[in-house]
C-alpha cells in the first residue's frame, strides 16, 4: 500500500465536477472520503462544487434528537433532486454512497440516464442497511437497490476489501481500494499525560457510541485494581459505564489536543456484517497521535492493528489483558505508539493520497492532457 508523492494529472480547463455528499463537513464520511480531496482534485484542474443531502444543522438536529424529522428529511429529497436536475453543467460526478435512501433501485439510474459519467465511494456497508434490514419487505423491495448505481459508475472507490468485493459481485466495473486517511500534519505528537489514572480514549458519533457495551466489563473489573477514567470525545449519550466518564464535544480544532491527553485508544466492535464495512479511522486518529491502540478483531482492524502498534481483543478477558498490559507499561506504550505514527505517515496520510486519488479521478472522467503520475498498482485495478 506504500506510495511514493506524486503530481495529479492536469484535467482539461474548466472541467466541472460535481461532488454529491451525503453532509457537509461535520459528518466525518463526507469530510474525509470525499472532500478533503477538493484542494487536488482543483490542482487537477477541476472546477469542484459541492451538494449535500442533509445540511450539517440537520445532522446536529438528529444527534440530538436521535433521529431527523419528516421535514428534514423532505427537504433533503428536495435538495438533491434540485441538484440532479443541473447535471448537464458537469463532466463528472463523484458520489458519497448513494443518491436518494430507502427508494427503489430504479432511482439510482438517474446518472446513468442522464449520460453523466460518475464514480461512488463507500467508507460503510451501507448496502446492509437494506439487504440485512429486520423487515422482510424492505429486504425483498429494496436489498439490491444499489446494484444499478454501482454498474453504472465508471469507477468505485471503497475504504476497505469488503466494500471493494460487494461493489465488484455486484457488476462495478473499475474498482479502487481508497483507505480513510487524514492529514497527519494536523495530528500533533504529545507526551503522555503525568497521571495515576489510566486515561482510555474513544472518539465517535452518537451512532457508534453502544459498541462501548464491550468493553463495560473490563474496565469495570480493571477499576478495581487501579484508577481509569474513560474519556469520550464527540458522543455525549453513551451506554452506562462503570468507571469515571469524562466527555468532551467533537471539534476538528480540539481533537488532536483532546487525543494527546489519552494514554491508549480504544475501538471495540462486535463482529457483524455492518462492522466488517468499517474502515478504522478510529484507530488512524489515534496512531496518528501517537497513541497505542486496543481494537476488536474485526473487518479491517485485522490489518491494521498489528503487535507493532497495539493489541487485538475478542472477548472481555482478552480486553482486560490487554488494557492491563498497556496501562502498565508505560516504555511500550511509547514503543507503539512511535511505530503507529510512522504507520499512518507511511499509509494513512491525506497529502500523500491526495494526488494518487485525483488523478485517479481525473483518469477516470477521461479529461487528463498529459501523461498521468505513476499509479500504485492496486489503484489500476
Amino acid at each position: 500500500m506504500s506510495k511514493k508523492r506524486q503530481a495529479p494529472v492536469v484535467a482539461q480547463p474548466e472541467a466541472r465536477l460535481l461532488l454529491l455528499t451525503r453532509h457537509g463537513a461535520l459528518g466525518s464520511s463526507s469530510r474525509l472520503r470525499l472532500m478533503a480531496y477538493r484542494p487536488w482534485l482543483e490542482q487537477a484542474g477541476f472546477q469542484v462544487e459541492l451538494s449535500t443531502f442533509f445540511h450539517d444543522d440537520d445532522l446536529r438536529a438528529r444527534y440530538a434528537n436521535g433521529r431527523a424529522g419528516a421535514g428534514v428529511i423532505l427537504r433533503a429529497y428536495r435538495r438533491r433532486q434540485r441538484a440532479l436536475m443541473g447535471l448537464n453543467r458537469y463532466q463528472f460526478i463523484w458520489v458519497e454512497k448513494e443518491l436518494f435512501p430507502f427508494l427503489p433501485g430504479s432511482v439510482e439510474r438517474w446518472l446513468a440516464w442522464a449520460g453523466v459519467p460518475y464514480a461512488v465511494d463507500y467508507d460503510d456497508a451501507t448496502f446492509h442497511r437494506y439487504d440485512a434490514h429486520g423487515s422482510a419487505l424492505v429486504r425483498g423491495l429494496l436489498g439490491r437497490r444499489l446494484v444499478p448505481l454501482l454498474r453504472g459508475a465508471r469507477l468505485v472507490t471503497a475504504g476497505n476489501a469488503y466494500l471493494a468485493d460487494y461493489a465488484r459481485r455486484a457488476g462495478a466495473p473499475s474498482v479502487s481500494l481508497v483507505p480513510t486517511v487524514l492529514d497527519v500534519n494536523q495530528y500533533v505528537l504529545a507526551d503522555e499525560p503525568d497521571d495515576a489514572v489510566l486515561r482510555v480514549g474513544w472518539i465517535g458519533s452518537p451512532s457508534t457510541a453502544p459498541y462501548l457495551r464491550l468493553v463495560r466489563e473490563p474496565l469495570r473489573r480493571l477499576a478495581r485494581e487501579r484508577p481509569v477514567r474513560l474519556v469520550v470525545i464527540g458522543a455525549e449519550a453513551i451506554p452506562t459505564m462503570d468507571v469515571p466518564v469524562e466527555h468532551h464535544p467533537w471539534s476538528a480544532s480540539t481533537e488532536s489536543a483532546l487525543l494527546g491527553t489519552v494514554h491508549l485508544g480504544i475501538m471495540p466492535l462486535p463482529d457483524g456484517p455492518w462492522e466488517r464495512g468499517k474502515c478504522g479511522y478510529k484507530l488512524i486518529q489515534y496512531l496518528a497521535c501517537g497513541k497505542p491502540v486496543i481494537a476488536s478483531p474485526v473487518g479491517v482492524n485485522q490489518e491494521m492493528v498489528t503487535p507493532a502498534v497495539g493489541l487485538l481483543a475478542t472477548n472481555a478477558d482478552q480486553w482486560l489483558t490487554a488494557l492491563r498490559r498497556l496501562g502498565a507499561d508505560a516504555p511500550l506504550r511509547r514503543r507503539l505508539g512511535r511505530s503507529g505514527r510512522a504507520l499512518v505517515e507511511a499509509h494513512y496520510s491525506l497529502p500523500a493520497w491526495g494526488p494518487a486519488v485525483a488523478t485517479r479521478i481525473a483518469e477516470t472522467a477521461g479529461l487528463s492532457t498529459r501523461e498521468p503520475a505513476r499509479m500504485p498498482t492496486w489503484m489500476r485495478r
